[in-house]
């Protein structure tokens, strides 16, 4: 038998069983990293050598693949950074979070809403949207500026923070004031399918700040 911190006795077995899901879950956690760091830096490469081409011509087509570079690798770093927020609000609030062992996209970790608190619910939450906004930051401010490929890439990064945001704060709004939080996500997911303009007010932001962007 051990002992928690609290003097209460626990089974060897459930410990030991406790033992072998954390190093599951550290295993996994360790391959996640290794494909999606792998992914990232590919994605940042693409786009350096788009950009350093379109600092060496300036025919259409290669101003044009550019472009497709910057929005490519912005929708792959923005999704990335998203999820990795999120798993990071869960890890830090304790919640419970496995990493998944079959994975689909760049969705990483399971986040067991009846097992967790609404405070770990809204750690979660919260975390996506700051991640998309701390990359929206490193792009404008740490990655070299001034060609088409990086007015792309920051306007879509920017453009996928605001529809992130339209999605996660009514959310997030409703749940701090007590609402359940599956309930919530279901209803936001109904009312985002049903919304006009308001679920491409990412989009047309994002268009708005390659234009300006292009044109500074």
């Amino acid at each position: 038998m051990t002992e928690s911190l609290t003097g209460t006795a626990i089974p060897e077995n459930d410990a030991a069983d406790e033992a072998a899901r954390v190093r599951r879950d550290r295993a996994r956690l360790k391959t996640v990293g290794f494909q999606h760091g792998g992914v990232m830096i590919a994605a940042l490469v693409i786009w350096g050598s788009a950009a350093q081409w379109l600092g060496m011509a300036s025919e259409w087509l290669v101003q044009l693949v550019g472009i497709g570079a910057g929005f490519f690798v912005g929708v792959v770093l923005a999704f990335l950074a998203h999820e990795w927020g999120h798993f990071s609000g869960a890890r830090l609030s304790g919640a419970l979070s496995p990493v998944l062992k079959e994975r689909s996209s760049f969705f990483m970790f399971n986040f067991k809403t009846a097992s967790n608190s609404r405070a770990q619910f809204l750690a979660m939450s919260l975390g996506g949207p700051m991640a998309n906004w701390a990359l929206v930051a490193l792009v404008l401010l740490a990655l070299p500026s001034g060609t088409l490929a990086h007015a792309a890439l920051a306007a879509t990064v920017l453009g996928v923070a605001i529809n992130v945001c339209v999605f996660e704060f009514p959310v997030i709004s409703r749940v701090s004031y007590g609402q359940d939080p599956a309930e919530t996500l279901a209803t936001r997911q109904l009312e985002m399918k049903q919304a006009g303009w308001v679920k491409q007010a990412g989009l047309m932001a994002g268009g708005v700040a390659f234009i300006l962007l292009a044109l500074v």
